[in-house]
């Protein structure tokens, strides 16, 4: 039994093939030369995953559920449309995109006149959801 990282636990899982060589090399694309790349994006999609599926509620220091704010639910859905739309993978924290996408997808979302795009944009921004990189491209923060 190979030796673990402390605070590390070993998994096996079966995957489909084809989305295993997309994720690898991806993975190989993203992180040029980085020992454990893999497991790092595995524990990045697996947290993702979780957050997807808990984020509908903020627990507060008393204990008790505040529902999620609006700006979140909506960029959650406009992940969701992408993700469905483009083949996205992975849309977590420095996942990168063309604008015309997230558009597209607060067009499908929410509506598609331009103030309403402009307004749903500059509300990710300032929620620090998202953040301009260069040219056409944008970030997940």
């Amino acid at each position: 039994m190979p030796v673990l990282p402390r605070g590390k636990v070993g998994i096996y899982v079966c995957i489909d093939e084809k989305l295993y060589r997309e994720f690898r090399d991806l993975v190989r694309q993203k992180h040029d030369k980085f020992r454990g790349a893999l497991s790092y994006e595995v524990e990045e999609a697996i947290r993702h995953w979780v957050l997807l599926h808990t984020q509908n509620t903020h627990k507060t220091e008393m204990g008790k559920f505040n529902p999620e704010p609006k700006v979140n639910r909506v960029f959650r859905q406009v992940k969701e449309y992408m993700i469905r739309r483009f083949g996205y993978i992975y849309l977590g924290s420095g996942s990168q995109f063309p604008r015309r996408h997230i558009v597209e997808a607060i067009a499908a979302v929410r509506g598609d006149d331009e103030r309403t795009i402009n307004k749903w944009m500059k509300r990710f921004i300032d929620a620090k959801l998202i953040k301009h990189i260069a040219g056409e491209v944008w970030e997940v923060i």
